[in-house]
């Protein structure tokens, strides 16, 4: 797995690449990705960042290959870099835009829940497929999936883990616009380009005000999901779950 970050016009690119996997995230990724948007966001001329997979998939979400062979204490790193990433993104003094292609499933989809933005290529899969390994969801995505889709269908998504398209995530708000893949690049151009025409100072205050208004819920959400997570995958239906993707994959 490669992380990049790349200059465009003011914005900052994050990107990420796990050629054969869809995009899937090792702990390593995910560290990764966090440090770049960290990074991105601690320079005065950055004034937008964008995150995307590379090629055709935003991300399959946690790397289970990674993930069939971790220790109790690998998965709960694991799951603590994933409630970090979200941190970070909420954090970035700048808009964080989620340019989503293919697949954006499980902690990755509730990490681009945590994004300022987001925006969809009419290709693009979305799900939050932990109940069908026998996991839950992490990111905060049990406290800010209610907040951007609302209370239905967050419970629908979280609850069946069954996909849904890229219609589904623009009725619901999860998206902002949906797009042919040919175009994503120049519908990223113009959603950063746009914030060249505001205050970078006034924006990172109105993102903190409007963060502020969740309190202390999000770390309260994220102190839940990762003690589920860790109890959940030394539990059965975690454990006979991995072991059939990885007889499935020989």
């Amino acid at each position: 797995m490669t992380v990049t970050a790349e200059p465009l016009g003011s914005a900052r690119v994050v990107r990420w690449e796990q050629a054969g996997r869809l995009n899937a995230w090792t702990r390593e990724t995910i560290e990764a990705i966090a440090d770049a948007i960290e990074a991105a966001g601690a320079d005065e001329g950055v004034r937008s960042i964008v995150v995307r997979g590379a090629g055709e998939h935003f991300s399959a979400g946690d790397d289970l290959h990674a993930a069939l062979a971790a220790s109790t204490d690998d998965w709960a790193a694991t799951i603590a870099a994933f409630q970090r990433v979200t941190r970070v993104a909420l954090a970035a003094p700048v808009p964080v835009l989620a340019a989503i292609d293919g697949v954006c499933i499980g902690g990755a989809l509730e990490f681009a829940a945590s994004c300022d933005l987001r925006i969809a290529t009419d290709r693009a899969r979305f799900a939050t497929p932990e109940v069908g390994i026998g996991l839950a969801a992490t990111n905060a995505g049990t406290l800010l999936l209610p907040e951007i889709l609302g209370e239905t269908a967050a419970r629908e998504l979280l609850l069946t883990g069954a996909p849904r398209d890229p219609n589904w995530a623009l009725r619901h708000h999860f998206v902002s616009e949906i797009v042919a893949p040919e175009a994503l690049d120049e519908r990223i151009e113009a959603w950063t380009s746009g914030f060249d025409a505001v205050s970078r100072t006034a924006v990172a205050r109105t993102k903190a005000l409007l963060n502020a208004r969740l309190g202390d819920l999000v770390t309260r959400a994220m102190d839940r999901e990762e003690r589920a997570c860790v109890e959940l995958f030394a539990g059965t239906d975690a454990r006979q779950a991995l072991e059939a993707f990885a007889h499935r994959r020989r």
